[in-house]
């Protein structure tokens, strides 16, 4: 039996509305699983305990409030210097008491400079696109030099697609393992009375729904692109079906009325629901649409696929990645006149659910999950 930390820059709850809460949430489940004892630290949050795994919230900020990468600038700086890092790191270092864990599972390289002394696992959620997007150019530099540095005994690093891996190998000179993010099949796939949800959240059952279940973000995630492909089919069409937002966390609330003002105007019927848990989402769609432009992963559309759900990606490379031998899926080509062409396929279909493949299933093991994890610490690794 190991003794494991895993620590988290977001806020972890079975309510959680991000793909990568729920990657922790899963990961802590499969360690668990597999006999060793399980710590997860979160910068924010409210404490618990579940299946006997430990939410802790440190309390960085040292009074209530949520904590997300981008808000730690606030606190430490741009991260276009190493100062920032180290600041970060001497805060973590003095709330989390490492000593009696056997290894430390973190999931921001905003943490590169912490722990540096216990086997760390880094597993990388944020690709070059969104690391840009959120910190800048300078910050992305600094990030990279020093994960350069980062080559010894001690320091693990873990990309969820093949893409990413080959990207940071590139970028760093550095062996990175290959773990695709796996999930628990019993956390979204519930026997559940369907007429229950649509009353709970008030929906309208005479209609058809198409979900996007990703975070309400414009620019990386892009919602936008769906509902403006969306108003230009046929109204009678059109008018069959409802669309719902799940991803209306606090810090995604200033982008709500974009969207209920071009819905409205351009006559589509919209719901925006923060589900209390995500199987009740996947539970009403008949449709689920992902166009991001970027994703180191993409946790949304495992979840979707895995549920049987007809489900529409943008050809970017992680999504191709996850789709590969699944099925249900359609493919655009990034565009708002690609992403069209396809709708204009796939609404008038009778939108059955198709149960994925033992062997789609088998890469995506939640039991496998954790084992694959530990398997890098057993293995000579390449970066040594």
């Amino acid at each position: 039996m190991m003794k494991i930390a895993i620590i988290s820059p977001w806020t972890v709850s079975d309510t959680a509305v991000g793909g990568t809460e729920r990657f922790v949430i899963d990961l802590a489940e499969s360690l668990k699983n597999l006999g060793n004892e399980i710590d997860v630290y979160m910068l924010s949050g409210e404490s618990y305990s579940k299946n006997e795994i430990n939410y802790i919230n440190i309390n960085i900020k040292g009074k209530d409030g949520y904590i997300e990468e981008k808000t730690l600038i606030d606190m430490y700086g741009s991260f276009s210097t190493e100062e920032s890092y180290i600041k970060l790191a001497n805060s973590l270092e003095k709330l989390i008491n490492v000593e009696k864990y056997d290894l430390i599972q973190l999931n921001s390289q905003l943490f590169l400079k912490a722990f540096k002394n216990k086997k760390r696992v880094f597993t990388i959620h944020t690709n070059p696109f969104e690391f840009r997007m959120s910190f800048g150019e300078d910050a992305f530099e600094t990030m990279i030099n020093i994960m350069k540095r980062e080559k010894d005994e001690f320091t693990y690093f873990v990309a969820p697609s093949q893409f990413y891996k080959k990207n940071y190998e590139e970028l760093t000179d550095l062996h990175i393992d290959f773990i695709p993010h796996a999930i628990n099949v019993n956390r979204i796939k519930k026997d559940i009375n369907v007429d229950e949800i649509y009353k709970k959240y008030k929906i309208n059952k005479e209609f058809k729904h198409v979900l996007l279940p990703s975070r309400l973000e414009p620019v990386q995630k892009r919602p936008m692109l769906f509902v403006k492909a969306f108003a230009k089919i046929d109204k009678e069409e059109r008018n069959k079906f409802e669309v719902i937002c799940t991803g209306i966390d606090e810090q995604y609330k200033i982008y709500v009325n974009e969207i209920e003002t071009y819905c409205k105007e351009n006559d589509i019927k919209l719901k925006l629901i923060r589900f209390d848990y995500m199987y009740e989402a996947y539970s009403i769609a008949n449709l689920a649409i992902l166009p991001s432009q970027s994703e180191s992963f993409g946790y949304s559309a495992l979840e979707s696929l895995t549920c049987g759900i007809p489900t529409v990606l943008n050809a970017i490379p992680t999504y191709i990645e996850i789709s590969d031998g699944s099925k249900n899926v359609y493919i655009f080509d990034k565009t708002e006149e690609s992403l069209l062409n396809e709708l204009k396929k796939i609404i008038k279909s009778d939108l059955k659910r198709t149960n994925q493949t033992a062997e789609w299933q088998n890469k995506y093991d939640l039991k496998k999950f954790g084992e694959r994890y530990l398997k890098i610490l057993n293995t000579e690794s390449e970066k040594k």
